[in-house]
C-alpha cells in the first residue's frame, strides 16, 4: 500500500466514524397518522422531528404515497410525533446500515412501518 492510498483509506474510515458518531447523536421518532405508526426516522430532537413532518416537501411526499390502496396522508389526517420504541429504532438502524452498505447517504435514517404501494408505471 502506498502512503497516498493509506491516507485515503484513513480519511474514508474517519468519515465513516464521523457519520457513525453523528448517527449516534440522532434520536429516533415515529410519525403516527390517525394513531397508526407510519414512519420511524432520526432527528436531533423532538422539536426538530416535529418541524420536519410539517415541511411542505415532507407532507407532499407522504400525500403522494399509498399503503393498501389508501393515501398515507390526507389534509384532514391527525399527525403526531413521539419517541420511537426499540423495535422501531432497530428498523431505522437497519435501513441506515443498508444505505451505508450500498454507498448511499445515511445521514438521515428512516423506515416505513407500513407497506408502501408501488406506483403503477
Amino acid at each position: 500500500m502506498t502512503r497516498a492510498s493509506g491516507r485515503a483509506e484513513g480519511r474514508s474510515t474517519a468519515r465513516k466514524s464521523n457519520r457513525a458518531a453523528q448517527a449516534a447523536r440522532q434520536r429516533c421518532f415515529v410519525l403516527e397518522i390517525n394513531q397508526r405508526p407510519v414512519l420511524a426516522f432520526s432527528a436531533s430532537s423532538l422539536r426538530s422531528a416535529r418541524a420536519r413532518v410539517q415541511e411542505a416537501w415532507f407532507v407532499e411526499e407522504l400525500e403522494s404515497m399509498c399503503s393498501g390502496g389508501r393515501p398515507l396522508l390526507c389534509p384532514d389526517h391527525v399527525r403526531h410525533v413521539r419517541l420511537a420504541l426499540p423495535a422501531e429504532i432497530a428498523a431505522v438502524e437497519l435501513g441506515r446500515g443498508l444505505d451505508e452498505a450500498r454507498g448511499e447517504d445515511a445521514k438521515y435514517g428512516f423506515a416505513f412501518l407500513v407497506p408502501i404501494d408501488v406506483p403503477p408505471n
